[in-house]
């Protein structure tokens, strides 16, 4: 079946310290009128153990600085149309939703989407202390070593740590809302938590349904524009609590009343922004990493500085880097799980307290190992851990770790012939990677699995052929998974796009469900409808929360599924006039994030534009984010 065109990807990665690319991506339209870097490189051969964490450090001063005098916004567009209707019920195509066969593939193997047994290498259930029966301690800051190194020398061990992970673009996609209590609140342990193990499926839904889901339009941030030539790609990072909403600017992070829109804290940055944690703690800490000086037309800079900052008022906690100059550790990804922040690169990983900044963990080089990248949430952390087995190849694993040390509680090692996995989600553990290359589209997915957090033993395995569903991972992003959502033990992905029911150039697609325990699609699924198309975005309680993105002229609707009936019900439906239509068209899943909580839809854009263009009377409008709620 012939798909649509695809989104252009995003723009390449720039080597630290290198010449960025020039063949960046185009932005999000023409303006109103008036990096990242590559794959860690394993350290040198050897053996040893992690570095324990060195006396605490005072750290230095915030980067805050009082907040500037709040910027403009757009207008508000026309008075909303009236809400459109839940999804079209339509006869489901065969080739979307329908349950798994289940016969045994040839040799007695069990076929993909049904439980594995243990496989031979999978490792005895590991306290949390870190360590199994049989086996000694590795104590605080300390990792045991990985099943391989058993096999080849008992003298290896798994050591070094290099962290990152949680970059939000539309969702985590996780059991967690991205909505924390502000601090006069009562704590809410389904915000982004850090510290808490609370599974947010349990209970009742919090988003419900208004009298009219007709939304109008809150507030809007004007784009960003960097110059032609500029080396900032990207403005990686959004979040959502009670009372704010914070997005990423230029060398800068805004918090907006999350109502009204006005600047309510301005938090400067010495550097722009490369990677933002998707996950905040019950009292709305997160974390970014940044560059320690503003790039020029000769010299990028480089990624080297984590800074953690409170969510509520634009206060930096403090921040950190390992080592200066030429000397500097490169980071990649941050990510923030169980109170603590993790970010690793080309020199290693470190973990630090969420809250004094005091090191918690160091790499020590001349392991065989190295951490590629992390998951947080408030499930705590989990990594994907890459052994250099020989010259021609290397072994993955994917760990859940205590992020008070982490040493490893479960570890599962994965099968050959993946060169890069993605973590969905930590608890439940669930894992995507491209085996074997299958997955042609980029998409970064060709199989799932579901594993034991507790045992490291897999749960499950299926294969989701990159042709039918749409669900889409960064290249060598462990954090970096779209569209998707995970709770009550499910896995919610949408399908591609495909030809509805009626004839020329109608499309549609679904959201259909997985279960964790046997990887079988359970029957269960939700269209679109003509014309439409659904995305997942969080859980809400039991409930699913989802994006149905209609045409220019329908407007966009998010709904709330039971998912014991698959049945929805509009909780927002943004105008319908055609501009704001082809506005909000302009944020799209692979390139802005989505969020949603307390009734209000949040679309920020994580790439800026380089220079302005006059924009016509019926064109999309650029914006660097955008707001809809309701009456409420």
């Amino acid at each position: 079946m012939t798909q649509p065109p695809q989104p252009p990807p995003r723009p390449p990665h720039e080597p630290p310290g290198g010449e960025p690319p020039r063949d960046t991506p185009p932005g999000f339209g023409p303006p109103e009128a008036g990096g990242g870097f590559g794959p860690p490189v394993p350290p040198a051969e050897g053996t040893g153990t992690r570095t324990p964490a060195p006396a605490p450090v005072p750290p230095p001063a915030g980067p805050g600085t009082p907040p500037p005098p709040a910027t403009g916004f757009g207008p508000p567009p026309p008075s909303p149309a009236p809400a459109y209707g839940t999804p079209q019920a339509a006869p489901p195509p065969p080739a979307y939703g329908t349950p798994h066969p289940g016969p045994a593939q040839a040799g007695g193997q069990a076929a993909y989407g049904y439980p594995h047994p243990a496989p031979p290498y999978a490792t005895a259930p590991y306290t949390q202390q870190g360590h199994g029966a049989g086996q000694p301690p590795t104590g605080p800051g300390k990792r045991r070593p990985g099943p391989v190194f058993w096999m080849i020398s008992a003298t290896v061990l798994v050591i070094a740590l290099i962290v990152g992970g949680g970059v939000w673009y539309a969702n985590s996609g996780t059991d967690e809302t991205p909505v924390a209590k502000d601090k006069d609140d009562k704590k809410d342990k389904d915000g982004k938590g850090g510290g808490g193990t609370h599974d947010p499926t349990v209970g009742p839904a919090k988003e419900k349904a208004p009298a009219d889901p007709a939304a109008r339009q809150l507030f809007s941030v004007p784009m960003i524009y960097t110059g032609a030539n500029s080396r900032i790609y990207e403005v990686p990072g959004s979040w959502l609590t009670g009372k704010v909403y914070a997005k990423t600017g230029l060398f800068e992070i805004n918090g907006y009343d999350a109502v009204a829109g006005n600047r309510v804290w301005n938090l400067r940055l010495p550097g722009p922004v490369c990677a933002a944690s998707g996950f905040q703690s019950e009292e709305g800490l997160t974390a970014v990493l940044h560059k320690s000086v503003r790039p020029t037309r000769d010299e990028g800079g480089q990624c080297d500085k984590i800074t953690v900052f409170d969510l509520r008022t634009g206060k930096a906690l403090w921040t950190k880097g390992v080592g200066s100059g030429q000397g500097s550790a490169v980071f990649t990804e941050v990510t923030v799980g169980g109170g603590t922040v993790a970010a690793g690169g080309s020199r290693g990983g470190y973990g630090w307290d969420l809250r004094s900044g005091d090191q918690v963990w160091s790499p020590k080089p001349g392991d065989e190992c190295y951490d590629v990248g992390y998951q947080g949430g408030s499930g705590g952390l989990a990594v994907i851990r890459k052994c250099t087995i020989n010259t021609d190849q290397d072994q993955l694993f994917v760990q859940k770790l205590d992020p008070k040390d982490g040493s490893v509680s479960a570890e599962y090692k994965m099968p050959p012939g993946i060169d890069f996995a993605h973590i969905l989600s930590v608890s439940p553990l669930v894992v995507g990677a491209d085996v074997n290359e299958a997955a042609e589209d980029g998409s970064g997915v060709s199989d799932f699995f579901s594993i034991d957090g507790s045992t490291g033993k897999l749960r499950a395995r299926w294969p989701a052929d990159a042709k039918t569903y749409g669900a889409s991972c960064e290249a060598t992003a462990v954090s970096g998974c779209v569209d998707f959502a995970v709770g009550g033990d499910r896995l919610y992905l949408p399908t591609e796009k495909h030809q509805g029911k009626l004839q020329g150039y109608s499309s549609t697609n679904e959201i259909v469900v997985f279960d964790l325990a046997t990887g079988k699609l359970t029957g269960q699924r939700l269209d679109a409808g003509e014309d439409w198309e659904l995305r997942p975005l969080r859980m809400d309680g039991p409930r699913l929360l989802a994006y149905r993105a209609g045409p220019y002229d329908k407007g966009t609707q998010v709904l709330s599924v039971d998912t014991k009936t698959m049945k929805s019900e509009v909780l927002l439906n943004t105008p319908a006039d055609e501009r704001s239509g082809e506005t909000v068209q302009e944020f799209q899943s692979e390139f802005s994030d989505t969020l949603f909580g307390d009734g209000r839809l949040y679309l920020g854009a994580s790439m800026p534009e380089e220079e302005k263009k006059p924009v016509g009377p019926d064109e999309a409008i650029p914006y660097l984010a955008l707001s809809f709620g309701t009456t409420r």
